[in-house]
């Protein structure tokens, strides 16, 4: 496989007084799709500019393939980047854009004109080589950036936020674009973002960052389906919080008595005792809503009643806020068939809603 393995080690970096990165240790496969997700601020791009040797970290190690990478040159390393504003010389052709590097290597013309060709076709612009970048369109310019980082045949790719100064239809068409070059080139490429949609749809894994740290790795799946603290579960999507104190804990589950609530099951996703005080969640889509009070349900679902406080219709899905005891509820319901012969939930109804246990993590943990 092309691309190479990249190992971050107690990287820190300071500014003054400022941490911007926070002892970040972890390893990127060779080849892999892997982003750095947070908000503004949290240090994605600067642990970016660090790999590509704009930056010196204060303390740690990166190592490519072993090897120390922060003893070696920025122009040296064999690692690309693409920025936000894509950089292109606005007096160059496309063509001239993607030949520049290979023009400073004394490369013949013929060799230039065979691999411009090739990296211009791969990124679907072979018809615009004469066009200059103000002739072009955003999505253009992305694309003509893509192909000149690419030319240089970087073992690493290094994307920040290369998307976001494009149009929301554009940028998912950019994704799919940048997810099927990474695939056909098949070397490494590593995604600064702050846009969880952006990470979640083309990622191998995924690194959580705020306030400099990095605080989870794992698959899309893993990271959205299994959120290691309260952070990552609201900045990845819509969830329900619940705070409650442990009264029982058994193989698998523990119970949790909530005020005005009652008791709810969880799943045991981290070791409890009895009398911690625990903060859960729920994705709003793992939420379902009936009018009737669901019949035959084995013991691994919470059911509570309430009362129907706001419905946002969507098209392709309703979302419900529901109220019970102080607690307001975000659920969302898909609107897989339309049936006639359904009557939809309305404002202000009493409903049931209803989850499985397995459904539920725990975020948070306080020793009483």
């Amino acid at each position: 496989m092309k691309g190479s393995e990249i190992r971050v080690e107690n990287v820190t970096k300071r500014f003054g007084d400022f941490v911007a990165v926070e002892n970040a240790s972890f390893e990127i496969q060779r080849g892999e799709f892997f982003s750095l997700l947070g908000p503004s601020g949290c240090g994605k791009t600067t642990l970016l500019r660090i790999i590509a040797g704009f930056e010196d970290p204060s303390e740690g190690i990166i190592y490519l393939d072993g090897q120390n990478l922060i003893k070696i040159l920025p122009n040296e390393r064999p690692v690309n980047i693409i920025f936000q504003n894509y950089a292109l010389f606005p007096h160059l052709s496309v063509f001239e854009n993607v030949a520049f590097s290979l023009r400073l290597l004394k490369i013949s013309e013929s060799e230039i004109k065979r691999q411009v060709e090739k990296y211009l076709s791969l990124v679907k612009l072979d018809m615009h080589t004469k066009k200059y970048p103000s002739q072009l369109s955003g999505g253009q310019k992305q694309r003509v950036a893509i192909a000149r980082a690419l030319i240089g045949e970087p073992k690493v790719l290094l994307l920040d936020e290369p998307l976001s100064a494009l149009d929301a239809k554009l940028r998912q068409h950019m994704l799919i674009e940048l997810d099927s070059i990474h695939d056909e080139v098949g070397i490494t490429f590593i995604y600064v973002t702050h846009d969880q949609q952006e990470a979640l749809s083309v990622s191998d894994r995924v690194a959580i960052m705020n306030d400099g740290e990095v605080l989870q790795i794992g698959t899309p799946h893993q990271i959205y389906e299994s959120p290691a603290d309260s952070f990552v579960a609201s900045f990845l999507g819509e969830t329900n919080f619940l705070r409650g104190r442990v009264n029982q804990v058994n193989e698998e589950y523990a119970k949790i008595e909530i005020k005005e609530l009652g008791e709810l099951f969880v799943y045991l996703d981290k070791p409890l005792k009895i009398n911690d005080v625990v903060k859960l969640t729920i994705r709003p889509e793992k939420i379902r809503i009936t009018k009737q009070m669901p019949e035959n349900l084995p013991d691994k679902f919470n059911v509570l009643h309430g009362r129907v406080d706001e419905v946002i219709y969507s098209g392709f899905q309703s979302k419900y806020f529901v109220k019970s005891g102080k607690f307001s509820f975000k659920v969302y319901k898909q609107h897989v068939n339309y049936l006639l012969d359904e009557t939809p939930i309305k404002w202000n109804e009493d409903v049931f809603i209803w989850w499985n246990v397995d459904d539920g993590f725990i975020v948070e943990v306080e020793e009483e």
